[in-house]
């Protein structure tokens, strides 16, 4: 089919171009001759309009061609060629290119599952293994020091007798409980931060001011800021800036973002933070800027993996929890930072407040 298909066009094409030398050679000879002229004339105005049509043809085909290569290349997936109308050999090209491009479609369209299934079972595997450390680094302690306590009221599996325990048997017990309490909680904690990135709600957005919700979370903070001695800058494009999304939700990401920034800055001489308000037609940009010591490059998107942290304290849920409520919005929480120099959290919510479909 595919030879065939070939032979006709070449076919064609030859057939065209002997036309056109004949009528051409027809009319030269008849003016160089000088016995028909005008005959001539019009012979050689035929064969130049041959030419034209050759060239039109050339042209047109080229263009297809270019066309279909151009909608491959940039992954133009509504591309179609009619396969009804024009000369059979245009119907057939027009064939040719839609099922090529369909085929091409329907591999892409699989490569990007196999793809997405791939990831999706990279983060699974990812959360298996930081619910199990984080599990593990929380039960492990528990076990070792319940045996110590044990050890205070039991030798050789026998119970001791309440001559044998001292006041400072007890003492030490009441502290190691105190101990295990704690770890139990942390772990509570831990659990109930999986539980809340698990079942996040989707968001109900209503138009609100974005303005005064930043400046409540600047008062809601100064407190804080004044003890940590640390300064913070609110930059508003506007006196009213208005969003629609969920605002709960949205201040939830703001307090996270800067309470994240006062972290880092914690015990640091001049610390700084900067908030800033921008919107455009698209799009509103909030800029959460600090100069702290920055993030290492290779740990930039490993902040926002559920339960990763590099705290003492804390679950790692936070940044998790922020990027997965602004993404639910239809928008995109992301991050740079120059070591030692600053680090600046960008948040864009699209003004229109299409949100993706709940999941």
């Amino acid at each position: 089919m595919k030879r065939m298909f070939s032979t006709r066009i070449y076919l064609k094409i030859v057939f065209q171009v002997a036309v056109i030398l004949l009528v051409a050679g027809v009319g030269l000879t008849g003016i160089i001759t000088g016995k028909a002229i005008i005959l001539g004339c019009v012979t050689l105005l035929i064969a130049l309009w041959l030419v034209g049509v050759l060239v039109y043809f050339l042209n047109t085909s080229n263009r297809r061609i270019q066309l279909f290569l151009d909608a491959i290349e940039d992954n133009e997936s509504m591309l179609y060629f009619p396969e009804n109308s024009g000369p059979e050999e245009q119907r057939r090209l027009h064939t040719a290119f839609n099922r090529i491009h369909r085929l091409m479609t329907e591999s892409k369209q699989k490569e990007f599952e196999r793809e997405l299934l791939r990831k999706e079972y990279e983060a699974y595997d990812k959360l298996m293994h930081v619910l199990t450390h984080e599990i593990m680094n929380s039960i492990a302690p528990i076990v070792s020091l319940s045996g110590t306590l044990l050890s205070y009221y039991r030798s050789n599996d026998t119970t001791k007798s309440c001559d044998e325990i001292n006041d400072a048997t007890i003492r030490k017990t009441v502290r190691g409980l105190d101990t295990i309490k704690s770890q139990g909680q942390s772990l509570m904690n831990f659990t109930n931060s999986y539980r809340q990135l698990a079942r996040l709600q989707a968001p109900n957005p209503n138009p609100f001011s974005l303005s005064r919700q930043v400046r409540n979370i600047e008062l809601l903070f100064q407190s804080d800021l004044q003890r940590l001695q640390i300064g913070l800058t609110v930059y508003l494009c506007q006196d009213e800036i208005t969003v629609n999304a969920d605002e709960e939700l949205l201040s939830q990401v703001l307090i996270n973002l800067l309470k994240n920034a006062m972290e880092a800055l914690e015990g640091q001489d001049n610390g700084e933070i900067s908030l800033t308000v921008k919107q455009t037609g698209t799009t509103t940009l909030i800029e959460i800027t600090d100069n702290g010591p920055g993030i290492p490059h290779d740990m930039l998107e490993d902040i926002f993996i559920p339960f990763f942290t590099t705290k003492n304290k804390g679950t790692g849920i936070g940044l998790s929890l922020s990027r997965q409520i602004v993404r639910m919005h239809g928008g995109e929480l992301q991050v740079s930072s120059q070591p030692y120099s600053e680090t600046r959290f960008t948040l864009s919510l699209p003004n229109a407040g299409e949100f993706p479909p709940a999941k």
